[in-house]
């Protein structure tokens, strides 16, 4: 042992080291190595039934205190999310093109900025039909250096697209984990009298993000699956299933969200509504800023 104590069980009883042979097989390695990383075991499985199919039930068994019978809240969301951003970013598809109306797609990205919201359409068109070179950011906690600086970014990037698109996806974890103590501080103004710990809403941020990137993952997944059958079998009924289980997972991820609510903070069907929506405002606007962060820094750090 470590120590050169004589072993009386499984563990040293002077320095705790466990009896465990690491010279042996990769094979082995590899199983020890998915079973720290996701407790890849009865709990795991356990865990992942409950996340998906079971709104507010994980957050509620950690609340109670139990514990041990599945992952904790933050080793599961960052199994979760390594998971869904590898998958997302080995099938996400990006395709430079012109925009049909440069114009319009520079107002729209530039009023999106000034006003601090962008909408899907303006995210997709700052992606992919934005020319790069034409995009002006008026940011006034800049000074004149900066924005120089932000402008030959924006010039270099007009030429190399390519590379802000890696960025934002590289940018997307860390961005999505520093907008977790935020969403959960927001739900601690929303139910505020109801006597519940800010650890306790830190705990539904995590399950909630973990099952949002899990159904993204499965909805990229269906997408490319989509295209590849379809190419494949030259058939479309796959195409067709396919739309209707992403349509069906997209109804079930606002069912979710909100039977979470319900069922976690034990309120009535009418209050739970009325916070329902004002949560998703408010989740909608800590996004579009999260977005347009990710977005400046993209530019700054591509």
């Amino acid at each position: 042992m470590n120590c050169e104590t004589e072993l009386a069980g499984e563990y040293c009883h002077h320095c705790g080291q466990h009896h465990r042979q690491y010279i042996r097989s990769i094979f082995a390695v590899v199983g020890d190595l998915f079973g720290e990383i996701g407790h890849w075991d009865s709990r795991f499985y356990r865990t992942m039934v409950g996340l998906f199919f079971r709104p507010g039930f994980l957050s509620l068994e950690f609340s109670r205190g139990r514990h041990a019978s599945y992952v904790p809240p933050l080793r599961l969301y960052f199994f979760v999310s390594l998971v869904a951003f590898l998958v997302l970013s080995m099938t996400f598809r990006f395709e430079v093109q012109a925009p049909t109306d440069p114009e319009q797609v520079i107002t729209e990205v530039n009023q999106a900025v000034k006003d601090g919201v962008a909408g899907n359409a303006n995210a997709e068109a700052a992606i992919q039909g934005l020319d790069v070179s034409q995009l002006r950011l008026d940011l006034p906690w800049l000074d004149e250096q900066d924005q120089q600086t932000l402008r030959e970014r924006i010039a270099y990037l007009s030429k190399n697209p390519s590379l802000l698109v890696k960025k934002l996806v590289s940018l997307a974890p860390q961005m999505m984990l520093l907008m977790l103590p935020f969403w959960a501080l927001y739900l601690k103004l929303m139910y505020l009298f109801n006597h519940r710990y800010y650890l306790e809403h830190l705990t539904v941020a995590l399950h909630t993000h973990a099952f949002l990137l899990l159904s993204l993952m499965i909805l990229s997944v269906l997408d490319w699956s989509s295209d590849t059958l379809t190419a494949w079998l030259q058939n479309p009924l796959p195409e067709q299933t396919i739309n209707w289980l992403e349509t069906l997972l997209l109804v079930w991820m606002g069912t979710y969200m909100l039977f979470t609510q319900k069922l976690y903070y034990q309120q009535g069907w009418a209050l739970t509504w009325v916070k329902f929506v004002v949560c998703s405002i408010g989740y909608s606007l800590l996004l579009s800023v999260a977005f347009i962060i990710m977005i400046i820094v993209g530019i700054m750090t591509a």
